[in-house]
Order: structure tokens, then C-alpha cells, then sequence
């Protein structure tokens, strides 16, 4: 990283953090630079690191993407999970991942198209429930996170990657706004993605039985 980029960093961590998710992301959209890393990301979001980097994995697939990218979210998500399973402090991701760079431009279109919703669930977001966002809770949702990042990662025909994306983007947001019952919200929508990912996977293999044995 060089001097410039420490510059914006140091000048971002002065600035008082916004309060909401939707403010985090416009902030970051409108940020200097044709280009942003993951690493840059993580060092303004401090105590959000956790629920907004799987987020920032997350909502991508919440819309059909091109093959690769649903993978790549994927593993990022495995890996914020393992991060949850072991009661991390602070989020640790590989080098590989953090140092990696999106096009500013790309970001903002995602963020153009995501913060209206996110917006009208923030209308209903408060701090409550802390039991499940807090000390075990984060266990759980780490075991959650980490079924959600399998499915993304496996060639799951027919849009396979947009049910878990939306199921660990409500879970993201409720850790985010520290709002247990949106993460809870977020589990029940994850038990149907596992439901949708297992009955288009099983599907598929049948087809490809068929095929083969006709």
C-alpha cells in the first residue's frame, strides 16, 4: 500500500463513523480512487467489520452474476465464518482476499441498485435481541454463514447463488444494526436457501443420471 492510500486511510479513520449501513456503503461508493480493497474497507469499518464484510460478499449474489463471482463471495464467506466459529475478536481475512481491489465504479452501481432496500429495512432495525448477536450467538450464525458460503461455492444450476446471498445479507444486516431479530429473520430465510440448494442439486443430478443412462 503506498503513502497516498495510507493518506486516505488515516484521513477516513478521522472522520466520525456514519451510524447507518446504507451511509457506510454510500461513503465508501464516493470515496476517492478508481479502486478500493477489501483491506481499505476493513480498517474504516472497526467495530462493523464483521456483519458489513459479509455483506459486502454477500449482496452481490443476492443479484445473478457471471460464473466465478458467486464462488469467490463463497469462499470470502467460509472464511468470515471460520473467523465467527473461533470467537475472533477481529475479523481476519488472507492477504489474497484483503488486498484485492473492486472498481469503485462497479461498487457504486451495486450500491445504487441495494441501498433503497436497504434503506427501508433500516427503518425497522434497532439494537435488540443481543443474545443472538453477541458472545455464542456469533457461533451460531458463524455455522449458519458457513452452509450459506458451501452452497455459493458449488456449480448450483438455476440462480442457485441469489437464495443464500439474500438469506447472509439479512443476517449480515442484523449484525450490522446489532438487531437480533433480523439475524434470526435471516436463519429461517438460510433454512430455505439449504432447502432450495439441496432440491436443485439433487435435481440435477438426476438429469445428469437420466442423461447418461438413456
Amino acid at each position: 500500500m503506498d503513502a497516498e492510500q495510507h493518506g486516505r486511510l488515516r484521513a477516513r479513520l478521522r472522520r466520525p463513523v456514519p451510524e447507518r449501513t446504507s451511509e457506510v456503503l454510500r461513503e465508501l461508493a464516493e470515496g476517492e480512487g478508481e479502486l478500493v480493497t477489501f483491506r481499505e474497507i476493513l480498517l474504516g469499518l472497526k467495530h462493523r467489520a464483521f456483519g458489513f464484510t459479509l455483506l459486502i460478499f454477500a449482496l452481490p449474489c443476492v443479484l445473478p452474476m457471471p460464473p466465478g463471482i458467486p464462488t469467490v463471495c463463497g469462499l470470502a464467506l467460509v472464511i468470515i465464518a471460520l473467523n465467527l466459529i473461533a470467537a475472533r475478536q477481529r475479523l481476519w481475512l488472507p492477504n489474497a482476499i484483503a488486498d484485492k481491489s473492486v472498481s469503485r465504479a462497479h461498487l457504486r452501481r451495486i450500491v445504487a441498485r441495494a441501498t433503497p432496500y436497504l434503506e427501508r429495512l433500516e427503518k425497522v432495525c434497532k439494537p435488540r435481541w443481543a443474545i443472538v448477536t453477541e458472545s455464542a450467538g456469533k457461533v451460531l450464525i458463524g455455522i449458519v454463514i458457513l452452509a450459506l458460503g458451501v452452497i455459493m461455492i458449488l456449480p448450483i444450476p438455476f440462480l442457485g447463488n441469489m437464495p443464500p446471498g439474500l438469506a447472509a445479507s439479512l443476517v449480515a444486516i442484523g449484525m450490522t444494526e446489532r438487531d437480533g431479530l433480523v439475524v434470526v429473520i435471516g436463519t429461517a430465510v438460510s433454512a430455505v436457501a439449504i432447502a432450495v440448494a439441496s432440491v436443485a442439486t439433487w435435481a440435477a443430478i438426476l438429469g445428469l443420471v437420466n442423461f447418461f443412462t438413456v
